[in-house]
């Protein structure tokens, strides 16, 4: 996951790409690489409190000091849990 900056998961009940998120209420958690946890082989992001949602998105942002923002990133299993 190099050139990646940060990663967040988003819980909503709402299906599609297009639809607006509020951060406050369906963000479940962010990580970065300032503290090195983009680096590890499994990612273990805990949410900043419980969320019911149907749906979960994982964003990811390019590292904008990089020459290139192109970054591949593969995440072989998601798992959600409570």
């Amino acid at each position: 996951m190099y050139n990646v900056d940060k990663l967040a998961v988003y819980g909503d009940n709402s299906a599609g790409r297009d639809v607006e998120r509020d951060d406050n209420t369906s963000l479940c958690g962010l990580i970065s690489r300032f503290n090195n946890t983009l680096y590890h082989r499994r990612l273990h992001l805990q949410c900043r409190r419980p969320l019911r949602a149907r749906y979960v998105y994982i964003e990811v942002w390019g590292d904008a000091r990089r020459a290139s923002r192109m970054f591949s990133a593969v995440l072989c299993e998601v798992m959600v849990y409570h």
